[in-house]
């Protein structure tokens, strides 16, 4: 167990990004903006890149000796916000909870995440709650933009230099919109392990905010007919701006509960929820999961009592992604959560309850087996 926290509490190794393959792509743009930041860092080369697939780039951390001088001020924000710095991102401002009043603008100033979730947003003296340090950025904002206007504060709080995990400070926004994605590398297998054709029929059951969507509009050329569903118009708001921003006209989003996404009615209507059975060639169940796989896992708020919940919302999923799946058609059922219930033990209930469904390689397989003794063979783990 001790292994597992402390593996789930560092860093991956790699920025992973995906590529629009709809859009071009000019790799010596990103390798300019990264020397730019090997000039601010004092160092005369770059991390290495590396497509992984033609749709997949690749950024490594900066070598170990690359390091900073530390700042004379303290930035606090929150959890979420400082694992988003040591995945490579900026501090943006709604994350800030506490800033000196002393602090300067292009002042250099260290991040620390609150991990005990205590600290009052705007306090002005040294918080003495549990931190960790982050990184080391240029301070963009003061006090009165972050606490004081009355308004929710947007944009860049700090220009991160150097996160704490070393990996590239690297903007989505480098790029025109919609051209490349911060994708962890697991959700773009998925995308992969599907991959959608040009003629079938795909269902994205719990689709929001569209990430995944547009990955198997893009792997089919956008012209896979292709449903996107999640339960408010919110959340399918953010599907549409997505598909608009890459570029994807082959999908129909729909705010629907996917649990009620078949209907008994043979003849029902193929053109919006509920479908028939036997309508899609492949679904993507993109399962409502605890979340306990995203890495760094810094805090840790969920209880037993919601961690087990998360089962009973993905079986009932699962009831309604295998009747309206056509016979011999594909389900790949995915989760960002490393634990039984969702996962080895999800999959024994489903092979259980389901008869005609059969469990198939994944291709291509990243990672090693499922965990034993929790109701696969071994060839199923």
């Amino acid at each position: 167990m001790n292994k597992l926290t402390k593996w789930l509490s560092e860093t991956p190794k790699f920025t992973s990004f995906r590529i629009n393959r709809l859009k071009e792509f000019d790799i010596k743009h990103l390798e300019k903006y990264l020397e730019t930041q090997s000039h601010e860092l004092g160092v005369n080369h770059i991390p290495n890149i590396y497509l992984l697939k033609e749709d997949c780039l690749i950024v490594e951390k900066w070598p170990e000796n690359v390091c900073l001088e530390r700042g004379n001020s303290e930035v606090i924000v929150d959890v979420s916000c400082a694992t988003a710095v040591l995945r490579g991102a900026h501090v943006f401002a709604p994350g800030v909870l506490a800033l000196p009043p002393s602090c300067k603008l292009n002042e250099r100033v260290d991040v620390y995440g609150d991990l005990d979730r205590k600290c009052k947003r705007g306090l002005k003296v040294p918080y003495e709650g549990r931190k960790i340090y982050v990184g080391t950025g240029y301070l963009k904002m003061q006090r009165y933009h972050l606490f004081d206007s009355g308004v929710q504060p947007s944009g860049i709080a700090v220009h991160m230099l150097l996160p704490a995990s070393r990996l590239p400070v690297i903007n989505e926004s480098i790029y025109p919109k919609g051209h490349i994605l911060l994708q962890n590398l697991p959700s773009i297998i998925v995308g992969w392990v599907l991959n959608a054709k040009p003629d079938e029929h795909i269902l994205d059951m719990c689709a929001a905010p569209g990430n995944k969507t547009t990955h198997l509009a893009e792997t089919s050329k956008n012209q896979a007919p292709i449903v996107a569903l999640d339960k408010t118009k919110q959340k399918t708001d953010k599907i549409s701006k997505n598909l608009e921003a890459h570029g994807i006209t082959s999908v129909k989003v729909f705010p629907y509960n996917s649990e009620n996404c078949c209907t008994d009615n043979s003849e029902g209507e193929k053109n919006e929820p509920p479908y028939p059975m036997n309508t899609f060639d492949k679904v993507l169940l993109d399962a409502p999961c605890s979340g306990l796989g995203q890495r760094p896992l810094l805090a840790n708020t969920i209880t037993p009592k919601m961690l087990l919940s998360y089962k009973h919302i993905q079986r009932k999923l699962f009831d309604a992604a295998v009747k309206v799946l056509k016979v011999n058609g594909i389900l790949v059922y995915s989760t960002c959560s490393i634990t039984q219930e969702e996962n080895e033990r999800m999959i024994a209930w489903v092979l259980n309850k389901f008869p005609n469904m059969q469990l198939v390689p994944a291709e291509p397989l990243l990672g090693g087996p499922g965990l034993a003794n929790i109701g696969l063979a071994d060839e199923q783990r």
